[in-house]
C-alpha cells in the first residue's frame, strides 16, 4: 500500500524477505509481486496468497470474503503498535503540529474549513477517519460538493499545495514518504491530527485453511515486525462508498 515509485526497490526487497519466509513454511509464493490498478480484484482473487489492504475495505466489502493474517508495524511519527493516524494538512504558513500523546484526535477550530481533498471514499486514513472524528467531536464534515476526490494521498497533498483544495488528511506513513519524495509537501503543514486507528492489515484468500494461516503468520513474523490484532478493523458507521 506504500508502493511509491521512489520506493519500488524497497517494496520489492520487503517482498523478497516475506517470499523467502513463506517458502520456509512450505508455501510456493510467486517470485515477484503482482501489481495492478484493480485492487478489489486482487484482494478478492481466489489465488491471493497474501496482500495488504486498508482497514475500511476489510470492515466493509471484504468482511467475510478474505481472512485476516497480521498487521505490519511502521515507525513513522503517528504510528503505534499496530495502529496509525492521519495528519490534517493545510497550505502554509504554519508550523507542524506535533503528534498528540493520546490516541484521541486533535483538530483545532477552523482547520476543516474550505474544500477537502480526499483520495477515495473507502479509505480509512484519507476519508473515513475524518468522518468518524467529526461525528465524535461534533464537527461539521464537508458536504459531498466540497470534496475533491484525488485517487491518491500524494495527489491530495498536491491539490492542497496548489490551491485546488484547502485541507486533506494523510496517513502518517504516507506523510513521511511525502516529506522525503514529494516537493509539494514543502508548501503545506500539519494543522491537526486524526485519532489512532488499526493499521493496514495483511489478508489472504478465504480458501486458506487454519493450519496454513498459522504457518503464514509465522512467515510474516519472521520477515517483518508485525502483530496479530484482536480487532484489525473498526465496525463501520458509514455506507460502503466505493467510487
Amino acid at each position: 500500500m506504500y508502493d511509491w515509485p521512489e520506493r519500488r526497490a524497497h517494496t520489492d526487497a520487503r517482498w523478497a524477505g516475506l517470499r523467502d519466509a513463506l517458502r520456509a513454511e512450505g508455501f510456493d509464493p510467486p517470485g515477484d509481486l503482482a501489481r495492478g490498478d484493480d485492487l478489489s480484484a486482487l484482494w478478492l482473487s481466489p489465488d491471493l496468497m497474501i496482500g495488504e489492504t486498508c482497514s475500511q475495505p476489510l470492515a466493509t466489502f471484504l468482511n467475510g470474503r478474505v481472512r485476516y493474517v497480521a498487521t505490519p508495524l511502521h515507525d513513522a511519527p503517528g504510528c503505534g503498535r499496530g495502529t496509525y493516524r492521519s495528519a490534517v494538512i493545510r497550505r502554509n504558513p504554519g508550523a507542524d503540529r506535533p503528534v498528540p500523546e493520546s490516541d484521541a484526535a486533535q483538530i483545532p477550530p477552523g482547520v476543516l474549513t474550505g474544500r477537502f481533498a480526499a483520495n477515495e471514499p473507502s479509505s480509512m486514513s484519507g476519508y473515513v477517519t475524518l468522518a468518524f472524528d467529526c461525528e465524535d467531536l461534533d464537527l461539521a464534515m464537508p458536504a459531498d460538493g466540497d470534496i475533491l476526490w484525488t485517487g491518491a494521498h500524494r495527489e491530495s497533498i498536491r491539490a492542497v499545495a496548489d490551491g485546488r483544495a484547502d485541507f486533506a488528511v494523510i496517513d502518517c506513513t504516507s506523510w513521511r514518504l511525502a516529506r522525503q519524495f514529494e516537493p509539494a509537501s514543502e508548501d503545506v503543514h500539519v494543522a491537526g491530527w486524526a485519532s489512532s486507528r488499526p493499521g493496514l492489515p495483511l489478508i489472504t484468500s478465504l480458501a486458506t485453511g487454519d493450519e496454513e494461516l498459522e504457518r503464514m503468520r509465522r512467515a510474516v513474523m519472521a520477515a517483518m515486525q508485525a502483530v496479530v490484532l484482536d480487532r484489525p478493523f473498526l465496525p463501520t458507521r458509514l455506507p460502503d462508498r466505493r467510487p
